[in-house]
């Protein structure tokens, strides 16, 4: 293929995404400037670190809930410091949250786009000043997670962690020396529950359950049936049943969670297997909790497992708040018809994807979302006993302005669950070849060199043997519609599959890990929605592009037009995280107030 045109603006916009990453060293350097004491948490996390670099390694803060491991990395990152340039000397709030800056402004977006490239199965072959992309840059720049950056908070390299294990685990699938990596892999799966002890739903569930489905596609053929019966015969014939999102409606969900279990049951064997190196890491966390008697460290009686269904609830309007830039485009082409769509917002979607949720999923969905909130609403004491998080303002909202809020939010719920699980089908393919219609002719007979002494007899003999051949060769079949048809949808599946469209098994896996991680917390908090938020932010299809722009393009110009209309939802989005950065850091900063029980000490706003 022929390099495609770059533009100035094109090259401007690749190499700036780094220099945009300066605002986290800038926002930590405000707060260092106007917050130099610990705050809120940090008040647990310093001194704890600061005992470390003491080498007071049996000493340990009772109220702290989370593994030492941040704690570690800020002391390995501070030796080595201390090694190449004689400081610190000592750990001060501004140092721990220096090393917390580099996980987030360094070592965060190189990982994240390994594993982006990985994911898209694209080469990244950028140099190295612009080597990562816009993706990247608004996964940094997301609001709960930028926020923290500048704080010494375990989110940080909670999420690092796992990211790292996650690039291993695919590295391990698609390497040649995968004993090696495979045990790198489990080093590194332990090692995330040295950080948050959620981590384990996902290096063992999701990475394990992804690795399953894998191991079950390699194993199986393609059920081509839809009928529930047919689907669940065809699995016990080792044929899975697992369509792309943008093809699935919410009986399909049901159809595939029995199809992998029916094919896993085919292929017990391999999938034990496969699912060693998890369960291995699985059974180190097992070991965790019988020797801590729980799975919170500290602050036990505040911090009890339990069952918390609404969480699953939460985080649908989380994400749509966040993420509207995103959503808003594909969800218009979903609701809108075609007439009254622009054109350069129309993409195309198949008739099938197009149109709310019909209404037997919302006859099955809402009633289970009203129950959840009926029967199982929590309110930590926590919750509604710190006016310093946004999180309490909207539990005021939904429980004290009156008793009908929390049932009719639950409308809310499901329309964002909707937009946000749709949002891994907004996917487009290059148009596959049509079928077209062409005039068969026979074969043509093939002409005979002529000798210059051959006679007329012979001449006429030599002819009469070519049209003879000629005829007696059987004429080609034209192809049937029926069979250009399957060559033309199984093309369309490849080109999904080349992309790294989600399939419904991959949202199956990521619910799962996402409802292990959150229904067991009995508090509400942002910071809880950051990993669930940025596995969806990393497996979302490439943008689609409007129909309009999907020709091959004749000049930079329209190829520039093309790209600033496919990614102009990427740059909203940016837009729209520094924006809420912008408005929640000056209030964090500048809007202080006090609690009358704590006179003369700030109080601030944070997630």
């Amino acid at each position: 293929m022929n390099a495609q045109p770059k533009s100035g603006v094109a090259l401007a916009a690749r190499y700036a995404i780094p220099f945009v990453l300066l605002l986290i060293p800038l926002w930590m350097a405000k707060i260092n400037a106007v917050v130099p004491e610990p705050y809120l948490d940090e008040a647990f996390h310093v001194p704890q670190a600061q005992a470390y670099w003491a080498h007071k390694w049996t000493h340990w803060d009772p109220k702290i809930t989370t593994p030492p491991g941040l704690y570690l990395w800020s002391y390995v990152l501070c030796v080595i410091a201390l090694f190449l340039r004689g400081s610190p000397t000592e750990l001060t709030p501004d140092a721990l949250r220096a090393t917390n800056v580099a996980a987030t402004a360094v070592a965060l977006p190189l990982r994240l786009q390994t594993l982006l490239d990985r994911l898209r199965r694209t080469r990244n072959t950028r140099p190295s000043g612009a080597w990562l992309s816009h993706t990247v840059l608004n996964i940094c720049l997301f609001p709960p997670l930028f926020f923290f950056s500048g704080l010494y908070y375990t989110d940080i390299l909670a999420l690092l962690v796992v990211i790292e294990a996650y690039n291993w685990d695919l590295k391990r699938s698609q390497g040649a020396f995968a004993p090696l990596q495979t045990l790198v892999f489990i080093v590194l799966g332990l090692a995330t529950l040295a950080f948050r002890q959620t981590n384990i739903f996902w290096v063992a569930i999701f990475l394990g359950g992804l690795q399953v489905v894998r191991r079950l596609r390699l194993s199986s053929k393609r059920c081509e049936s839809s009928g529930f019966a047919d689907v669940a015969k065809a699995g016990w014939t080792n044929q899975l049943y697992d369509p792309f999102v943008s093809e699935a409606s919410i009986a399909d969900y049901f159809k595939t969670a029995v199809s992998l279990v029916l094919v896993a049951v085919n292929n017990l064997g391999s999938v034990i297997g496969s699912a060693l190196p998890y369960l291995i890491i699985l059974a180190g966390f097992g070991g965790f909790v019988l020797w801590n008697d729980g799975v919170v460290l500290g602050h036990k009686e505040f911090h009890t497992a339990g069952l918390h269904l609404p969480q699953m609830l939460y985080i649908w309007p989380y994400f749509v708040f966040f993420s509207w830039p995103l959503l808003l485009s594909p969800v218009v082409n979903l609701v809108l018809p075609k007439s009254l769509l622009p054109k350069f917002l129309d993409f195309g979607f198949p008739k099938k994807q197009k149109g709310l949720p019909k209404l037997l999923t919302a006859l099955v969905v809402l009633p289970i979302m009203l129950a959840v909130v009926h029967f199982n609403t929590i309110v930590h004491p926590f919750t509604l006993a710190d006016n310093r998080h946004y999180v309490f303002y909207v539990f005021r909202i939904l429980l004290r302005t009156h008793p009908a809020i929390k049932y009719a939010a639950v409308v809310v719920y499901f329309l964002c669950a909707w937009m946000v699980i749709s949002a891994f089908g907004f996917s487009t393919v290059a148009a596959v070849p049509q079928l077209m219609r062409v005039p068969q002719t026979g074969p043509q007979p093939v002409p005979v060199p002529q000798k210059p002494d051959q006679k007329p007899d012979q001449k006429k003999a030599e002819r009469r043997k070519t049209k003879k051949t000629a005829q007696s060769q059987p004429k080609p079949e034209p192809i049937p519609f029926q069979s250009f048809a399957r060559i033309q949808e199984h093309i369309a599946q490849r080109q999904k599959q080349h992309q790294g469209a989600p399939q419904v098994s991959f949202v199956l896996v990521w619910l799962a890990a996402t409802a292990l991680s959150l229904i067991t917390a009995p508090l509400v908090e942002p910071r809880y929605f950051i990993i669930p938020w940025v596995m969806w932010r990393l497996h979302l299809p490439p943008l689609p592009t409007p129909v309009v722009h999907r020709q091959r393009a004749r000049d930079a110009a329209e190829e520039l037009n093309a790209k600033v209309a496919t990614n102009m939802a990427l740059f909203l989005e940016t837009y729209w995280f520094l924006v809420i950065n912008a408005v929640t850091g000056y209030i964090f900063l500048y809007c202080g107030f006090e609690w009358p029980q704590e006179p003369g000490k700030v109080q601030r706003f944070m997630w």
